[in-house]
């Protein structure tokens, strides 16, 4: 459910703003109403931002450990960005370098201090650097030359001459500053302290819960001095304004807040144009599908509470696209066995670990109404066959199975169109549940059984009447027909959402279809290839499989979400609602 909630003014002592707004933050339940143009503590702001970065850097680098000397937050930031310049200056390097050796290697292995001495003592030295076609015409006959590289189409090399320098018509390469194995040195040298850095690196990681602590409390700090600096002040400043939302009646917050403060207070229901912060409070057995409502939206505080309806229609959508025995026990145990290993027992953990043991449920259950084990064919005489609901290897079989999901559809859309009922006052929306199930009526007598059947005609009439009368609330006769009209245009699209369900048949029988195939292509393999196709055979069976549940598992999220989220949402939930978000100390949870 949502949590209904108050709007609650305090008018207090401006001498007594501080002690009270850190009173207010201990207590922690109040959603604080910021003006539109609210003044942010950008030191603060950034400070926070600086800690959460490094945070972030080091998680990558290395885990929570015990160091032996003791640093705190600043010390810490300062350090990783020290290293971080450090790290862009060697990787700069280390590139200039690499870029250099790319032009030095050629060469070989030389001393440049023994090339200069030869020219001092009057043997001249060049260095060439031209392509095979250029090589070829030049004239060299009369010239004392060495090839000292040839590859990739560009030759290197050298002349030695003892007069004046010759002249080959082509650019000559300068001497390089360094030898092959200096630059190679240098190399090797960088290489070796960005390892140490990555090490330290490691070792600063060691301080994340440091860092995680200042975080939490520099949190603290920016949320109470950004509502120290946009509490109003009046009166020339001798009293001060706040605004909040409360979850909470108003004297029981005021009793939390003690005694020890002048101050009054109000509280005001809130109004039409009021963007109330949104808070979810669900039983256990509920609690999961508020996660899986804020993958979408927050709903708006005109909204209901859809968490119980998300989460348990998503489990059958799910169950029912994979709907397969076999692999709702693998996914059973995969999830037994990822408990036991995260060790974390946080509200998100759990919720998590429900919703994963409800999911495999659920494909369990429609793996044993449909009668389906790793996609092997049954004989039609197995008992479990001719009790199976679901039948995907019969035409028959998967006609029901498709009226099944086309049913599961309307019935979704319904529910749908009530909750619109209720929250909007739409006397509208039961014309559309009156004209969905009387079309289904009609189409059945005709399709199914060759009649027609009046009742039903008669009922998808009176449904679209009720729409085009009902869904305007304009006391202008003539201005209500006209929006009834606009209306009955939506007829298109709420049949086109009811077929959207025929998603439920498709996915799962494409689960069926390959599980079987991959089994055959197994089987296939262990006939043909006497011992060792049995392996190929069990390689096959694995991998296919396997991918198999992947693809299963995609299409059971994607699309078990995707028809809550528009299918269903678009008739009955307004969302964008704002996130309720108490002032409280998160450093002392």
């Amino acid at each position: 459910m949502i949590v209904p909630m108050k709007k609650v003014t305090f008018v207090g002592i401006e001498s007594e703003k501080d002690g009270f707004l850190e009173r207010l933050q201990k207590v922690g339940v109040t959603h604080i109403i910021l003006p539109k143009e609210a003044v942010e503590p950008s030191e603060i702001a950034r400070e926070l931002q600086r800690v959460i970065d490094t945070k972030k850097f080091l998680a990558r680098r290395g885990s929570q450990g015990n160091p032996e000397t003791a640093l705190d937050a600043k010390e810490i930031c300062e350090k990783r960005e020290e290293l971080g310049r450090e790290e862009a200056g060697l990787n700069s390097e280390l590139v200039a370098t690499r870029k250099l050796r790319a032009s030095v290697e050629p060469w070989g292995s030389f001393s440049v201090e023994d090339v200069k001495d030869l020219r001092e003592k009057g043997l001249r030295i060049q260095l060439f650097r031209v392509n095979r076609r250029t090589f070829e015409t030049l004239a060299l006959d009369d010239v004392f030359s060495q090839v000292v590289s040839d590859r990739g189409g560009e030759i290197c090399f050298a002349t030695f001459s003892a007069g004046e320098q010759i002249d080959l018509g082509v650019a000559e390469e300068k001497l390089p500053s360094k030898s092959l194995a200096e630059v190679d040195s240098e190399i090797e040298t960088m290489l070796a302290r960005l390892q140490a850095v990555e090490e330290e690196y490691s070792s600063l990681a060691e301080h994340l819960g440091t860092l995680e602590k200042a975080e939490a409390e520099i949190t603290d700090q920016l949320e109470y001095q950004r509502t120290l600096m946009n509490a109003q002040p009046e009166l020339d400043d001798r009293v001060f304004v706040l605004q909040c939302w409360s979850p909470i009646p108003e004297e029981e917050l005021v009793a939390k807040l003690g005694s020890d403060f002048t101050f009054t207070h109000y509280s005001e229901e809130p109004e039409e144009w009021d963007r109330m912060p949104v808070l979810m409070k669900n039983p256990p057995a509920f609690e999961s599908g508020e996660d899986l409502v804020k993958i979408y939206s927050y709903p708006s505080h005109k909204d209901f509470d859809p968490s119980p309806f998300v989460l348990y229609c998503f489990a059958v959508f799910f169950g029912m696209i994979i709907g397969d025995l076999g692999y709702g026990l693998i996914l059973l145990g995969g999830t037994f066995w990822i408990t036991r290993k995260v060790k974390s027992r946080s509200p998100l953990a759990v919720r998590m670990f429900r919703l994963m043991y409800l999911l495999c449920a659920s494909v369990i259950f429609f793996g044993i109404i449909g009668a389906s084990f790793f996609g092997i064919v049954l004989d039609p005489n197995n008992p479990w066959v001719k009790h199976a609901w679901f039948d995907y290897s019969t035409m028959a079989g998967q006609n029901h199975v498709m009226v099944v999901s086309i049913l599961i559809g309307m019935v979704h859309i319904s529910l749908s169109f009530f909750i619109k009922l209720y929250n909007d006052r739409d006397y509208g929306a039961p014309g559309w549940v009156i004209a969905i199930w009387s079309a289904y009526f009609l189409l059945n007598s005709r399709m199914a059984h060759g009649e027609d059947n009046p009742a039903a005609m008669y009922g998808l009439i009176a449904g679209l009447a009720i729409v085009l009368l009902f869904s305007s609330k304009n006391k202008n006769l003539l201005l209500r027909l006209v929006e009834g009209v606009q209306a009955l245009l939506g007829i298109i699209q709420v049949f086109g959402d009811v077929l959207s369900y025929l998603r439920l048949f498709a996915l799962g029988v494409a689960t069926v279809y390959i599980a079987q195939t991959f089994n055959i292509l197994g089987g296939a393999v262990a006939d043909s290839i006497p011992v060792l196709g049995l392996v190929f055979a069990g390689v096959i069976l694995f991998l296919g499989h396997v991918l198999n549940i992947g693809l299963a598992i995609m299409g059971g999220v994607i699309h078990g979400l995707r028809l809550n989220f528009l299918e269903w949402y678009r008739w009955c939930f307004e969302g964008d609602g704002l996130e309720y978000k108490p002032f409280q100390r998160i450093s002392e949870q």
